[in-house]
């Protein structure tokens, strides 16, 4: 008989790197001493982000007290595998996130607007595809933009290639950013994780960052094991893309065309669990060694920082970072009362160099003009700052113009610094304020950049009066969002627009569609977060019967004292159409309308409800969690996990729960009575108990309706479950969703 034998040995070689203890100081006058092993560290968070060509021969001698130290984020021990290691397809965790990207039309001359058509329909892959040795190369039907490519000879083996997108706030661990950096795409996951090609495969991402401007850029991180982040390296160029492709019939656009359409390509001879895009300024990088060196800055090129002889004892990789300071936002933020140097920074931050290092930045715009003094002493208006604070933590200013001597030449200002760290120049006649004017201005600097899209959902109640749900959307797809599941229309789209992180916007309408009521009653304002539904629900009227129902919405940024006029992000003509009726909606209809208005209304009394509802304290911090950004979420995934747990079983009375907590104005307008006045006692009571339980700033509420739907049955005053029998688990999707409609459901 025979009998196989093993032909092929799998072998496991483990590399760990051994971790370190970091220790730094706080603030720039402690002291900063160098220890007898070539220096100390003062952070974790060195060299980040930096090309790292040759830094495994150079690594182990800069500063280090250890003889194997990585400048990467972090320190993390790494298994490798063999090339032929055992590929199975891997499970789809819950985490993943299936958004589509719907890119906008383009936009007409007259406004804002774009047709609210959905992206023509790619063929490709959902979640995963397979692929041999001869193979392959397939888009992301669900995800435009989205192209993974496996040239031939490259895969050992038949194999299944995953590929999702995930939520940032979904990981245990998200990439570490710091302040000026942002995620500029969901992160990516790629499976089957740690496999290894026989040659480079190529993933591109669409990304959503704005780089109109010229002062930022895009770098890769991966992450092995989902906790540990550092820079890709892209050992690829463009004129190698041929040969990488081993003649597949594959077009392949240059960079310019990719940035245009806002693509991002990785080349990767190995697959990691998590692929993520971050925006951040421009920075130039290099290898220093102790024969020294200098940086220049491409963006500002008066930024120069030098390296004399033995400032490091061995070769090690730094970059400079120099960020410019627009005129026209310090006028905004501040008027004339302080103007300001572009922001220079030594990566890595928080080093101690054995010689001080020079620093060239050029002087304020105020000051090159007319400077005041002699830009000596104390006294000078002239205010060097400094923050030496590291890793993600915010940016803390400090004024060192006493400490530190200034030369003047060439309308630059030059220094020396026995420490890597964010330095800035402010010429400021109110020497106190400097670093309170820098912290402000630093705050907006800091701010990343998006290019996102204005989406307004519409339904009319009656004849007279509608509702609108608007939307600032990045990646998130339109036919997933909460209003399609309550019989909204989308009414209209924008083209893409330019939208700064945490931006607080408002919203102004005018024509046949005024407001119910007033802006202090009623807030319009909400604040932009990529990859988040940032929504704005807004109660509306026809102000004349007579004439179609049709607006113009204004979306603004807020406007500071220093602006003469307000800032128009987007205008956006909408015209309300009458719905199906009451009569003609089914009764699962009804009860997700109901649902709907329930989750409306409640604002910041979900709390409340949920633990009269009987819901454990880490299903409510849950619901936070995942729901940070909008009460009118938090409402639905309460609503939503309540009936999905009950079920027919359900023996929780939700008109009881609604009056215990003081919200009888709810069950009244499902009812279709008339809102009871509420008496001052109760109304004490309601906001003392939102003030205690609840601290959400006002952008985040969501307004009251003003009258009761007439769409709407009244509800029973019977417990409420016998009216959500129908939200079964197999029918219920995971909250804050509104559960779907059999209809709704495709395989």
């Amino acid at each position: 008989i025979d009998v196989l034998k093993l032909v092929t040995e799998e072998t496991v070689s483990m590399t760990t790197t051994e971790k370190h203890r970091m220790s730094f100081p706080e603030t720039v006058d402690e002291i900063l001493d160098v220890s007898e092993d070539e220096g100390t560290l003062l952070g974790t968070e060195g060299a980040r982000y930096m090309k790292m060509d040759d830094m495994k021969d150079h690594d182990d001698d800069f500063l280090s007290p250890k003889k194997s130290l990585e400048y990467e984020r972090g320190i993390t021990n790494t298994l490798s595998f063999s090339l032929l290691q055992q590929h199975t397809p891997l499970p789809l965790p819950k985490e993943y996130d299936e958004d589509s990207l719907i890119p906008s039309s383009p936009a007409t001359e007259t406004s804002d607007n774009v047709s609210p058509v959905a992206s023509p329909i790619h063929t490709g892959f959902l979640v995963s595809f397979m692929v041999d040795a001869r193979g392959g190369s397939m888009r992301g039907s669900r995800h435009n933009g989205l192209r993974v490519i496996i040239p031939p000879r490259t895969c050992a083996a038949p194999t299944r290639i995953t590929c999702r997108l995930v939520k940032p706030q979904k990981l245990t661990s998200p990439p570490p950013l710091v302040e000026g950096e942002g995620l500029a795409s969901r992160i990516i996951s790629l499976g089957p994780a740690s496999m290894q090609f026989l040659g480079p495969v190529i993933v591109e991402i669409p990304h959503f960052a704005a780089l109109g401007r010229g002062d930022r850029e895009l770098v890769v991180l991966r992450s092995e094991n989902g906790s540990v982040w550092k820079e890709h390296r892209n050992r690829y160029g463009d004129e190698v893309l041929e040969t990488i492709l081993n003649g597949m019939d594959e077009d392949l656009e240059s960079q310019e065309e990719l940035g245009k359409k806002r693509i991002r390509r990785i080349i990767s001879t190995d697959f990691p669990l998590y692929f993520a895009v971050v925006s951040r300024v421009q920075q130039e990088s290099d290898l220093i060694g102790p024969e020294g060196g200098s940086l220049t800055s491409k963006l500002v090129p008066m930024v120069q920082a030098t390296f004399p002889e033995t400032a490091v004892t061995k070769r090690v990789r730094l970059g400079l970072q120099a960020q410019p300071v627009p005129d026209e936002l310090v006028a905004k933020l501040l008027g004339n009362q302080a103007n300001f140097s572009p922001v220079v920074t030594v990566e890595p931050r928080r080093r101690k160099f054995h010689r001080p290092i020079g620093l060239r930045i050029p002087l304020p715009p105020s000051w090159r003009d007319s400077p005041r003094d002699s830009g000596e002493g104390d006294t000078t208006s002239l205010r060097l700052l400094c923050s030496v604070i590291g890793g993600t933590a915010p940016a803390q200013w400090e004024d060192i113009t006493g400490t530190t001597k200034l030369v003047y030449a060439n309308d630059c200002a030059s220094f020396t610094t026995n420490v890597s760290a964010r330095f800035w120049l402010a010429d400021c006649p109110r020497t106190a304020e400097a670093v309170s004017f820098a912290n402000l201005l630093y705050r907006e600097l800091s701010a990343v950049p998006y290019m996102a899209k204005f989406v307004v959902f519409a339904k009319m109640n009656e004849l007279r009066e509608g509702r609108l749900r608007c939307y600032c959307m990045t990646d998130d797809k339109m036919d997933k969002t909460l209003e399609q599941h309550e019989n909204f229309t989308e009414v209209a789209r924008s083209r893409d627009i330019e939208v700064m992180e945490g931006m607080p916007l408002h919203l102004e309408c005018s024509g046949n569609l005024v407001p119910v009521r007033k802006a202090t009653q009623q807030p319009r304002c909400f604040s932009f977060q990529a990859f988040r539904d940032n929504r704005l629900p807004v109660s509306v009227k026809v102000r004349d019967s007579s004439k179609e129902p049709t607006g113009f919405l204004s979306f603004l940024r807020k406007t500071t004292k220093y602006e003469d006029s307000q800032h128009v992000l987007c205008n956006l003509n909408i015209t309300i159409y009458a719905l199906i009726s009451a009569a003609s909606m089914s009764a699962m209809e009804r009860t997700e309308l109901k649902m709907a208005v329930i989750a409306e209304q409640l604002g910041l009394s979900w709390a409340e409800l949920a633990r009269e509802l009987q819901l454990s304290v880490d299903d409510i911090n849950k619901i936070r969690v995942e729901n940070p950004n909008s009460l009118l979420e938090q409402s639905s995934a309460l609503l939503n996990l309540w009936a999905t747990r009950e079920g027919k079983r359900a023996k929780s009375d939700l008109y009881t729960a609604l009056k215990s907590i003081d919200r009888m104005d709810i069950i009244n307008m499902l009812e279709g009575q008339p809102p009871q006045p509420v008496r001052q006692g109760s109304r004490d009571l309601s906001r003392r108990r939102h003030n205690e339980r609840e601290h959400l700033s006002p952008g985040m509420t969501n307004g009251k309706l003003p009258s009761p739907d007439p769409t709407m049955q009244p509800l029973p005053v019977v417990p409420f479950a016998l009216t959500l029998s129908h939200f079964s688990n197999k029918h219920t999707s995971s909250f804050p969703e509104i559960p779907k409609r059999q209809s709704e459901v495709s395989l």
